[in-house]
């Protein structure tokens, strides 16, 4: 097969921060939608939108950083096994 069996961790590794900025984008994108649409409704047009899309930010930001942190947690697993 073209990659090895011991690549595998490294693999995994990759895809898991892969999604470090999925998080990022999909969490800013619900938060804009969420304001978008109570502005809409209550008729309040730029602040639900600009506070929920704060809040989407600082959602993505903090996924960011419980993702890195696991990541780097499960490296330091790997690397004391050896």
């Amino acid at each position: 097969m073209f990659f090895k069996k011991r690549d595998s961790a490294l693999w995994q590794t990759l895809s898991k921060a892969s999604l470090i900025g999925i998080h990022l984008v999909t969490c800013t994108f619900v938060g804009l939608l969420i304001g978008y649409y109570l502005d809409k409704w209550l008729n309040t047009k730029p602040w639900f939108l600009i506070l929920f899309l704060i809040f989407g930010i600082a959602a993505g930001f903090k996924n960011m950083y419980l993702e890195t942190k696991k990541i780097q947690q499960e490296e330091k697993k790997r690397e004391q096994s050896k």
